[in-house]
């Protein structure tokens, strides 16, 4: 075994302390650099994790392609849904139901099948679905009440272009809708009304919500791709159709 000294031998019996290693002057901002440069791609990981996440929540699975219609009560009401547009296994059962989500082809509004399971299992943010809730109502006001009764009067800016005679208004920040914009009809007695976010990406659409009630006690709230405001009066139509059918006849 080689015993290797901790100091060095000046030749002359004297020993001598090895050089002591020079800090180079870029030593910091070299170490500075690789802490941000880490932090980078860790902030990029997270936030494709994120979109990840998203994405595997609009993928859709465990659905059956079963028509049959479920008997439901929500509320206190009746209600009949074919089994191939709830979403949630356990409502499929049937019963009481505190809600009942449901997950609709665009734009046949039609339940989960065969024909349709590619859309069904598209994740990408322009997948032709459209997202709806059953749940008891909580308030009077649906969305087109709130149009007079609360959003007109945090209206900033003036009239902003939107698609299929729609008009569209900016929320102001103390209206509790940051960055939202208001889409509506300006005439007519029941005015279709959606609230969608002014902004988004390619990975995260913007959606819009619309809220309408039915029945005695019940509210349907229906969330849509805000590309699809230009078909307002087929989303409209439709989905006061699908309330007509699924109530279940006294």
């Amino acid at each position: 075994m080689v015993d290797v000294p901790l100091r060095h031998s000046d030749g002359k019996g004297r020993r001598q302390d090895p050089p002591k290693r020079r800090r180079s002057r870029w030593g910091r901002p070299l170490a500075v650099f690789a802490i941000v440069a880490v932090a980078i791609v860790v902030l990029g990981l997270i936030a494709r994790t994120t979109i990840d996440v998203y994405r595997a929540r609009l993928t859709l699975t465990g659905l059956t392609d079963d028509p049959t219609p479920v008997a439901l009560t929500v509320a206190g009401e009746s209600l009949l849904i074919p089994a191939n547009m709830i979403r949630s296994a356990d409502t499929r059962r049937g019963g009481d139901a505190d809600r009942v989500d449901l997950a609709l082809h665009w734009p046949t509004l039609a339940g989960y099948s065969d024909a349709f399971a590619a859309a069904f299992k598209d994740g990408s943010p322009d997948a032709p679905i459209v997202y709806a809730t059953i749940a008891p109502r909580d308030t009077a006001l649906d969305a087109t009440a709130r149009l007079d009764q609360v959003y007109s009067r945090y209206f900033v800016g003036g009239p902003l272009a939107a698609p299929a005679g729609l008009t569209g208004r900016r929320l102001s920040d103390d209206s509790g809708y940051t960055g939202e914009i208001v889409y509506f009809l300006p005439d007519g007695p029941r005015p279709f009304v959606a609230r969608c976010p002014s902004e988004s990406t390619t990975e995260m659409p913007a959606t819009c919500l619309r809220d309408i009630n039915f029945g005695e006690n019940l509210s349907l709230l229906y969330r849509f791709n805000r590309d699809l405001l230009g078909e307002w009066r087929t989303l409209e139509t439709g989905f006061h159709d699908l309330t007509e059918r699924i109530r279940a006849a006294d």
